[in-house]
């Protein structure tokens, strides 16, 4: 029996903030596993630290919320051990450019047969929003006392200089171009990468719609 969108679907609430990014993510997401029909028993979603860690709480698969930070090797490890699981690994800016920079760019080197996703907003939401590695030098939210005094990390150059196969860059509100880029993600045999830019609207009042498509789009 073919499965539905609901069945992608928890009953978990959710606490995330009204207008956030993550929402539109998350229905990608499912959207993407209902549309493949891949059996959530071989589906796995890995979470990092932080408001994006919550996703596999909202999907109707297996989900593991791991470290800060180490979302990659655990995911990875998943994978080598079980070829035939569908691995999706998904984390925030500062957990995946952050913390876990290491790994990001270890895992480019590795080229397991998976897709990341990083929730891209420019601030570190769930600890009341310090600048990320991806806040631009001199933006100022209204969660800084002062200007970003640092330059920004570039997830995109980042993951080509890695050794990342599949690189791509979405919108959290553009659902159905992320829904695509996700099901070519899952599909491509290799490590992919999406940079998903979205809002945060309780600590980046910055970042707009309008901000974000000022950006230069890169998919591979």
């Amino acid at each position: 029996m073919a499965l539905k969108l609901v069945d992608y679907k928890t009953s978990v609430h959710n606490d995330w903030c009204p207008g956030c990014g993550d929402f539109g993510i998350l229905n990608a997401i499912q959207m993407a596993l209902f549309e493949m029909q891949i059996p959530r028993h071989k589906s796995i979603i890995f979470s990092g630290i932080g408001c994006s860690g919550k996703t596999p709480h909202f999907i109707n698969t297996y989900g593991i919320h791991t470290l800060h930070g180490r979302v990659l090797p655990f995911a990875q490890g998943a994978k080598l051990a079980n070829p035939d699981l569908e691995i999706i690994a998904v984390g925030g800016d500062g957990d995946g450019l952050g913390i876990g920079a290491g790994h990001f760019v270890g895992a480019g080197r590795r080229n397991v047969d998976m897709p990341y996703i990083i929730f891209n907003n420019a601030v570190y939401g769930l600890t009341k929003g310090q600048a990320s590695p991806t806040l631009k030098l001199g933006m100022k939210t209204k969660s800084l006392t002062q200007p970003n005094s640092n330059n920004s990390v570039n997830p995109i150059s980042l993951a080509l200089v890695a050794g990342f196969t599949f690189i791509s860059r979405s919108y959290s509100y553009d659902v159905r171009h992320l829904r695509d880029v996700l099901k070519k993600a899952i599909s491509h045999k290799g490590l992919a990468f999406i940079d998903v830019l979205q809002p945060c609207p309780t600590y980046n009042d910055i970042n707009t719609r309008e901000w974000f498509q000022g950006q230069d789009n890169i998919d591979s």
